[in-house]
């Protein structure tokens, strides 16, 4: 895949990402500075994967993964399974006198028919008890009462890469082959990384959502999606709902699980089972077959037998065979107990000398591409509301209710803040006053409003009218209330007053009463 087809599957499965939920805020954040450093670094990290999975004939180059199904799977073939016996025991074979060849031919189809019952099925294991009569034991896996078998007739070769193990290793996958009624597919897109849970709020029901939803900042694991793209190990393993429909790779995946895998290496990681119930509850039987389909594929490309130990990952001891790299912020759910995970090892793999898995790295903020290890924006493009403390990409300045700037997000500013029809800041909504249909802060409402004397309502100062009392205090009334009040307009100062007893303006001290009289 070349780094403009990574961008074009990047831009391809945003799109399809954002398009049947509300939640955008951080799809509509995505820049072009994102999209094309996590293309090319995606497909430069991956490079060595690629080189051996496009060696499988089910390499498909535009989705830049592997899609195993019916194609590459069957149920076991008889006459294969025949063929190699053969092939294996050909020289105990060629010892064999008559009843012993009779024997070694009525054996095989213990092996052969897998749906042997009854008296052919009693007649098979007579066969086995004669010449290897320890190899049967009911409820034992055919794959090792044939190790049995060889090992009784002397042709069982232990030795690391011997014919007898590759052989062994063929034999072993015929008689547990299974045609698979559904399309597997093992990614190193990084469109299919960053998608790789799906969209939360889908208005069609959300599915196998997790903390690595590309949409959310409930957690602070999401980066690990870009994180796990850039590596050079992992690959991701999934099934979606409707493999006809394109969109469905990027919001609507069944199951799907982390995969890591260094070539050559013979050391396999595998991570948490994730499905539409939410987890590997319940899981386990298809995260076995996914490992025993990865650990086929893998064998097959690498040419070497398909013989592997698994062990939980978990596990103090097999823990070490697996680091997670430097600044990766995604979640680590192979090292939990209740959460499956495993490691295996390839009979070529020499576990004392091998190297550790390094999974993940860095992932990148989705506004500048820098680099990150929590979260998806960087600290240039992300800051902390003073509000409720929540991380967000956007702040706004608005006053406390004591007259403080502060910054909050979005989401406060508009539950808890309103804009002052005065001076068009933002101040704490319980701080302020209604005006009309108008809304003031205090400091507008101190500067341009006066409440009434009379029915207590706010108005504006210039619509109301001021009177000076008998005391000199200074009194507003609006207009309704006007008539409540006896008063009159002083002639010399022309402030609005109730006069004094002794008849004279409360403001500049002349007498109006006889004045008044007089005229």
């Amino acid at each position: 895949m070349t780094i403009q087809q990574a961008e074009e599957n990047i831009r391809r499965a945003l799109k399809d990402y954002g398009a049947h939920t509300r939640q955008q805020d951080i799809l509509e954040d995505v820049t072009d500075s994102f999209i094309e450093r996590l293309a090319r670094d995606s497909v430069e990290a991956k490079q060595d994967l690629r080189d051996l999975f496009s060696k499988s004939p089910v390499w498909d180059p535009e989705l830049d993964a592997l899609v195993i199904n019916g194609t590459r799977t069957h149920n076991p073939d008889p006459n294969r399974i025949a063929e190699l016996a053969d092939q294996i025991l050909h020289r105990a074979i060629a010892k064999m006198d008559g009843p012993q060849y009779f024997a070694y031919r009525g054996a095989m189809g213990f092996f052969q028919e897998p749906d042997l019952a009854g008296e052919w099925l009693e007649e098979s294991i007579r066969a086995l008890n004669e010449l290897a009569p320890d190899a049967y034991k009911p409820g034992k896996k055919k794959s090792r009462v044939f190790k049995a078998l060889c090992q009784a007739l002397g042709v069982a070769d232990e030795t690391q890469g011997s014919e007898f193990q590759r052989l062994y290793a063929q034999f072993a996958d015929e008689l547990t082959s299974k045609k698979l009624d559904f399309k597997l597919y093992v990614s190193i897109n990084p469109a299919h990384f960053l998608t790789m849970s799906n969209p939360k709020g889908d208005e069609r029901g959300s599915t196998l959502t997790s903390c690595h939803s590309f949409n959310s900042t409930a957690y602070p694991y999401n980066c690990g999606c870009s994180g796990y793209a850039r590596d050079n190990v992992t690959f991701i393993v999934f099934t979606v709902d409707d493999p006809t429909n394109p969109e469905s790779f990027n919001n609507r995946k069944t199951t799907r699980q982390i995969f890591a895998y260094r070539p050559g290496s013979g050391l396999l990681l595998q991570s948490r089972m994730y499905n539409t119930s939410g987890g590997v509850y319940g899981a386990d039987k298809d995260s076995q077959l996914y490992r025993d389909l990865i650990q086929r594929e893998i064998s097959a490309l690498e040419c070497e037998p398909n013989l592997w130990k698994t062990y939980h990952s978990y596990d103090e001891y097999y823990s070490r065979y697996v680091d997670s790299g430097c600044g990766f912020g995604g979640y680590e759910d192979w090292i939990y107990d209740n959460f499956d995970g495993h490691i295996s090892f390839r009979a070529d793999c020499d576990m004392d000398t091998v190297k550790p898995l390094i999974v993940g790295t860095y992932g990148l903020c989705v506004m500048c591409g820098d680099e990150i290890s929590e979260g998806m924006y960087c600290d240039d493009c992300v800051q902390t509301c003073d509000r409720c403390g929540e991380r967000c990409h956007e702040t706004f300045p608005v006053y406390n209710p004591v007259g403080n700037e502060i910054y909050v997000c979005s989401q406060c500013n508009n539950e808890h803040y309103f804009q002052c029809d005065q001076c068009g800041e933002y101040h704490d909504r319980e701080s302020m006053t209604w005006v009309g249909e108008d809304i003031y802060c205090n400091s507008c409402l101190e500067e341009a409003c006066e409440q009434c004397e009379n029915c207590g309502d706010w108005h504006l100062r210039e619509d109301m009218t001021r009177i000076t009392l008998a005391n000199g205090r200074l009194i507003y009334v609006c207009e309704e209330c006007d008539c409540r009040y006896d008063y009159v307009q002083c002639p010399h100062c022309e402030d609005n007053v109730m006069i004094r007893p002794d008849g004279t303006c409360p403001t500049c001290g002349v007498m109006i009463k006889e004045e008044e009289e007089a005229v």
